[in-house]
């Protein structure tokens, strides 16, 4: 009996052992230590920015977006548990992929369980843990929605909820680990959020400081002497200077070329223009565009249709100016999204109707007076994501 029992525990420890799923109450209660606040500071050390974190090494290696840090004189630290670090310490950044990792001189310090990223599939459960506003260890639950190719990485479509200062936050999986890093959110879209794969950024985790958060570069902005200020245009800081950041850089300048390499750059000029319907001239355009090349599409009597390059060649807005004032009238954005996307993004409120031969998702009046349709193709998905000013 005892050689059968000592035969059954030897065949019961060759098998793996997997990880059990975790309920969200128990990923924050068991991982939620790890992720901190991130406050920016001027020379004078008052608070410019906020953003969140997490620790991955003991001895204090955190991870974030580099957008959060650039600018600041100084970093502060937050911990759930009331200590806190300052900072001017950098082990590693990358500024395509937009991630920075930042040293603080702990000791045996909480840390998150890396998961492996490259593993993670559209459908699977998420929790994100970060601190908008400065709300430490918030928790908003989601999925996986899609996953975006760009040109250099990929990015992860999430539906968990984020806010302004989530930007570096941990979406963990169903098991508890991070796979990923919450890069951006998009204010005028519904559940249009956005993490960095973690994979990016594990071979650039150490706790070896290489330089201070003073010699970061500072983001090229540009204004030429023969284009007037927009000031006048009551739009949000933080996205004027994404916009900035990607429309007055060297890409763009040919047809062929495309204005943004980032997502969070490209979709934050497509919703700032969404928000410029009725209200932009042309003029505005030409000034948020001005180092892309806008292609003339089409001119009538009443109307004149542009179009510009956006993530790559095959990628673009489409931009419609009614005559004689010259006002944007509809935003086109040019995608390769499912079904399935569409619904995870803007939920299954719709009508599918048949318009001039087309088949397109009509999501009605929004709140904002605008009207949202989702034009399909005949392989049944989406092509094109329309904003237009509600007749």
């Amino acid at each position: 009996m005892r050689s059968i029992t000592v035969f059954l525990t030897a065949i019961f420890l060759t098998f793996p052992v997997f990880a059990q799923a975790q309920s969200a109450a128990e990923i924050a209660k068991n991982h939620s230590q790890a992720v901190v606040v991130i406050e920016t500071l001027d020379e004078r050390g008052n608070v410019t920015g906020q953003g969140s974190g997490f620790i991955a090494t003991p001895g204090g290696a955190i991870i974030s977006n580099l957008h959060v840090v650039r600018g600041a004189a100084k970093i502060r630290v937050r911990l759930t548990s009331g200590d806190v670090y300052q900072t001017d310490q950098i082990i590693a950044t990358d500024d395509v992929r937009d991630i920075v990792i930042i040293k603080v001189d702990g000791f045996n310090l909480p840390t998150v369980r890396l998961g492996d990223s490259d593993r993670t599939e559209s459908g699977e459960s998420i929790v994100a843990i970060s601190s908008p506003e400065g709300l430490a260890n918030s928790i908003s639950t989601g999925i996986i929605s899609g996953m975006r190719r760009l040109e250099t990485h990929r990015v992860f479509q999430i539906t968990a909820p984020i806010s302004d200062g989530s930007s570096g936050g941990a979406v963990f999986d169903s098991k508890g680990e991070v796979i990923g890093i919450i890069t951006y959110l998009m204010k005028s879209g519904q559940n249009i959020n956005f993490a960095l794969p973690v994979n990016y950024a594990r071979g650039m985790i150490s706790d070896q400081v290489r330089m201070t958060v003073a010699q970061l570069p500072a983001l090229p902005v540009r204004r030429p002497d023969n284009v007037e200020s927009t000031d006048n245009l009551q739009v949000d800081r933080q996205l004027d200077d994404v916009v900035d950041y990607a429309s007055r850089g060297k890409l763009g300048r040919s047809p062929q070329e495309p204005m943004f390499l980032r997502p969070d750059q490209a979709l934050a000029f497509f919703y700032r223009l969404v928000d410029g319907i009725g209200l932009y001239s042309t003029r505005d355009v030409v000034e948020l565009t001005r180092t892309a090349a806008v292609v003339k599409d089409l001119e009538t009597e009443s109307n004149l249709e542009y179009s510009i390059k956006y993530l790559s060649y095959y990628s673009g807005i489409k931009m419609n100016f009614i005559k004689p004032d010259l006002l944007l009238n509809r935003v086109e954005l040019v995608v390769t999204w499912s079904l399935d996307d569409v619904k995870n993004t803007f939920g299954e409120k719709f009508k599918k109707k048949q318009v001039d031969g087309q088949t397109v998702l009509d999501f009605g009046r929004l709140p904002t007076g605008l009207q949202l349709v989702a034009l399909m193709g005949g392989n049944g998905n989406i092509y094109a994501i329309r904003y237009t000013r509600w007749r």
